[in-house]
């Protein structure tokens, strides 16, 4: 191994997952300066539209949509984050790209993807639940690095 390679991991692919949180963000930053460092690295972003509560639950609380509305609702909101991690990537150099919608548990939803598209490494933000919000519930970034086929960077 050369000097100049020496400490670098060789990536080709990497799966950067969105929410539109601040965290994700800096996840979708890390993500670019790896492509920056890396050329001809493949970012594949994915934002995974969680299922509302009254899905699961059955209820409404707020009783003014029905279920398929409020997925309906969800998921173009999903849809135009995507839209702007997409546009921001390009617009800081990013020219390998792919970008997935998905709707269900967003770490079952990474997980899968993961195992269809084979990266290298996959980059996501971690919320900071806090101690016992994380213990009881868990948190994405723990159950995607728990159980992950490849490398996990959890980018706070």
């Amino acid at each position: 191994m050369d000097q100049k390679t020496r400490g670098i991991l060789p990536l080709s692919k990497i799966l950067v997952a969105i929410d539109g949180t601040k965290p994700s963000m800096r996840a979708l930053d890390m993500g670019i300066s790896l492509a920056k460092v890396q050329s001809g690295l493949e970012v594949e972003i994915v934002m995974v539209v969680p299922y509302p509560v009254q899905y699961v639950t059955g209820e409404n609380p707020t009783g003014d949509l029905t279920i398929v509305e409020r997925l309906a609702t969800l998921k173009e909101g999903g849809q135009t984050i995507l839209n702007h991690a997409k546009d921001y990537s390009v617009s800081n150099g990013v020219m390998k790209l792919k970008t997935y919608l998905k709707q269900g548990d967003p770490a079952r939803e990474i997980l899968d993807l993961a195992k269809v598209t084979d990266p290298d490494l996959i980059v996501i933000g971690n919320r900071k639940r806090g101690f016992l919000r994380g213990v009881f519930l868990g948190s994405v970034s723990q159950r995607v690095a728990a159980n992950s086929e490849c490398a996990v960077l959890i980018v706070k």
